[in-house]
C-alpha cells in the first residue's frame, strides 16, 4: 500500500472532518487535529508509513462518526460503537483491495 492510497480511501472521510489535517514531512506524515477555532493543534501523530496513516485514519474516522452520532452530547452506546465500525468497514475492504493490487 502506498500514501497514495491512503489518501484515496480516505478521501471522503477527510472531506468531512473539518478539524481534520495531514501534512507532508521530512519523517512522513503528520495527522493534525485542529479543536474548533483555536490557533493551536489538539493532537498530533507522525506517520512514517502508510500503513500507520491507514490505521491512524481508522482510528480518527471511527471517532468521528461516534461523536457525530452522539452529536457530543451524551455517552456512547455499544450500539454506537457498532453503528460507527460499520461506517468504517468500507475502508478495511478498500485497503484490502489495495493490497491486492
Amino acid at each position: 500500500m502506498t500514501f497514495e492510497q491512503v489518501f484515496t480511501i480516505f478521501k471522503d472521510y477527510m472531506e468531512q472532518d473539518k478539524e481534520l489535517e495531514v501534512v507532508k514531512t521530512k519523517k512522513g506524515y503528520l495527522r493534525i487535529i485542529w479543536s474548533g477555532g483555536l490557533p493551536y493543534c489538539e493532537d498530533g501523530y507522525l506517520c512514517r508509513t502508510p500503513e500507520e496513516l491507514f490505521d491512524r485514519l481508522l482510528s480518527d474516522c471511527q471517532s468521528f462518526h461516534e461523536n457525530r452520532l452522539t452529536k457530543g452530547c451524551r455517552e456512547l452506546t455499544p450500539e454506537d460503537t457498532e453503528r460507527a465500525m460499520e461506517l468504517c468497514r468500507p475502508y478495511l475492504e478498500m485497503r484490502k483491495e489495495a493490497e491486492g493490487q
